[in-house]
């Protein structure tokens, strides 16, 4: 009769019987004879187990049933004489041992152990994860409308918060930022610029087309431009995989008049380079040269 109880094999059980009972409330009709019965389902299956505890090590089986039922710890169980029984895991009730007078590692033992179901969740189970996210999203929203202050009350601190929390543009409307932008443009870089349009496009894409809007209205878009052309910074390649939306045209337009803004500069450092040359240049040098020949 193989049995085993979590990862304990009982191989030396002499005796195993199963106690199943359904659970029966007895109504009796006055006047008449018999009994109505309610059936209230069945009772959990227990099963009773008595034996020797055999093995290679019999204290450590000892040991974690032992263990299993002082902390009520679920524990796997299969066994033929629970077959047909929806039964898989079990709690055990009742545990005793002898020890075998002239056996140092022999045990005798009485196990009663019952149907473990595991309980149904409540309605509320979720609610804890919920009220930590809402929680969580409570003290990030908090944390970025703080540093939206900050950043108007200090715009020269806007690229290190952006840096720190990009999640405080959400909370500043377009004109508030092209505001702040435009009060610093002068220690702003095309860099700057680029990474500032990048983390707008990241948290609200949808402000794009206002806060560029308010740095036209304030004529400082061109200087913008320029910066990023002597840069070189492409802003499209720094937003590669965001989904900008009806702003896509207008970061295409400021990126194509920048290219184009360097392109016309380099052109005109070759004209520049050019005009040098031929300003330094006499064409009847190498005659001057004959003069001196013997």
């Amino acid at each position: 009769m193989p049995v085993r109880i979590g990862k304990i094999e009982l191989i030396g059980l002499t005796q195993i019987y199963t106690e199943d009972a359904r659970n029966l409330v007895q109504q009796r009709v006055p006047g008449q004879s018999g009994s109505v019965f309610q059936d209230l389902g069945r009772e959990p299956v227990t099963v009773v187990m008595e034996g020797l505890l055999l093995g290679e090590d019999p204290q450590a089986a000892l040991e974690e049933l032992r263990q299993a039922q002082m902390k009520a710890t679920p524990m796997s169980f299969a066994s033929d004489a629970i077959a047909g029984a929806d039964l898989t895991d079990v709690l055990i009730a009742d545990f005793q041992v002898r020890q075998l007078a002239g056996h140092q590692n022999r045990f005798s033992f009485f196990l009663r152990v019952k149907e473990y179901v595991e309980p149904p969740a409540t309605q509320d189970a979720g609610v804890g994860a919920v009220n930590d996210a809402v929680a969580d999203d409570a003290q990030s929203w908090a944390q970025g409308s703080t540093d939206a202050a900050g950043v108007l009350q200090n715009p020269e601190s806007l690229m290190d918060a952006v840096d720190a929390n990009p999640d405080l543009l959400g909370h500043l409307s377009p004109d508030e930022l092209g505001s702040v932008v435009n009060g610093t443009k002068g220690s702003l870089t095309g860099k700057n610029f680029g990474s500032l349009l990048g983390a707008l496009g990241k948290v609200n894409p949808g402000a794009i087309i206002g806060f560029v809007q308010s740095l036209s209205q304030a004529g400082s878009l061109g200087e913008f431009i320029e910066k990023l052309a002597t840069e070189g910074i492409n802003i499209l390649e720094q937003m590669t995989g965001l989904d900008l939306g009806a702003a896509l045209d207008i970061v295409k337009g400021i990126a194509g008049a920048g290219d184009f803004l360097a392109k016309l500069q380099a052109v005109g450092k070759e004209a520049g380079a050019l005009g040098a040359a031929i300003g330094g240049f006499d064409p009847l040098g190498p005659f001057k040269d004959l003069e001196n020949l013997p």
